[in-house]
């Protein structure tokens, strides 16, 4: 499992929505725009696929954990 399944996951069990999601990378201190958003959260089973997700670092998980508990 990577950031980005662990950052899917913590999606659904909050029922976040994206736009809510670029709010709390903002409350983390890191910049993230709703359409990047999207391109983390996409799932790429396809090597073609892959060049458009964006891989989220553990900076930017950190980030976002961080910006979630301000949000909450």
């Amino acid at each position: 499992m990577d950031n980005n399944d662990i950052l899917i996951r913590l999606r659904y069990a909050l029922e976040i929505k994206n736009s809510e999601m670029a709010e709390i990378f903002k409350l983390g201190e890191a910049e993230v725009s709703v359409p990047e958003v999207v391109r983390i959260l996409k799932k790429s089973d396809d090597e073609e696929e892959s060049d458009s997700q964006i891989k989220l670092t553990n900076s930017m998980l950190n980030s976002f954990l961080n910006g979630l508990i301000i949000y909450k």
